[in-house]
């Protein structure tokens, strides 16, 4: 189960505090903010899990080598400018585009947090996948893309993604 601990890390000072306001105004508890890569690293090491809010860059790293140094039980939210984002591996993190809107990034926070909690039954990811087969067989998107495209409109629509993945299918 996805910790409800949140990690910041920003290279800016401003900007980590600023996200670190939004996050602790929506209730959730931020375990640690840092400026650059390997103090998240070091920070993330206490905890099984959690969500990371992070920039694109760091003075000792981007968000992809980044991300391939963090364990798979902690989900990532990048934020960044469109032409940043462009570059992120988006299929290991959900990305946000600036301005900030700080109701979708709590929106992603409460979206991770109620995906892991729940366990789907063997028949809700059957349909997810069929749903993500279809996307790639049909609409040209890798399983990667597939998958991101359910949990945005998930998240869009404040419905789950076997919601999604039923509507797809129809």
């Amino acid at each position: 189960m996805l910790g409800n601990d949140v990690f910041i890390a920003f290279s800016n000072k401003k900007t980590a505090l600023s996200i670190a306001k939004t996050v602790l105004g929506g209730g959730y508890n931020v375990a640690a903010a840092v400026l650059n890569a390997s103090d998240l690293i070091h920070k993330i090491n206490f905890y099984e899990s959690g969500i990371i809010i992070c920039g694109c860059r760091f003075g000792d790293g981007n968000i992809n080598t980044l991300s391939a140094s963090i364990p798979d039980s902690f989900r990532i939210i990048s934020i960044g400018t469109h032409e940043q984002l462009q570059y992120c591996d988006e299929s290991r993190m959900l990305t946000l585009s600036v301005p900030l809107n700080s109701a979708a990034l709590l929106a992603y926070i409460d979206m991770l947090r109620v995906e892991t909690r729940s366990r789907r039954s063997p028949d809700e990811e059957a349909l997810i996948n069929r749903a993500k087969r279809y996307l790639i067989a049909y609409k040209g998107m890798t399983e990667p893309q597939a998958h991101k495209f359910l949990e945005k409109k998930s998240m869009d629509s404040g419905r789950t993604i076997t919601e999604i993945a039923k509507a797809v299918l129809r």
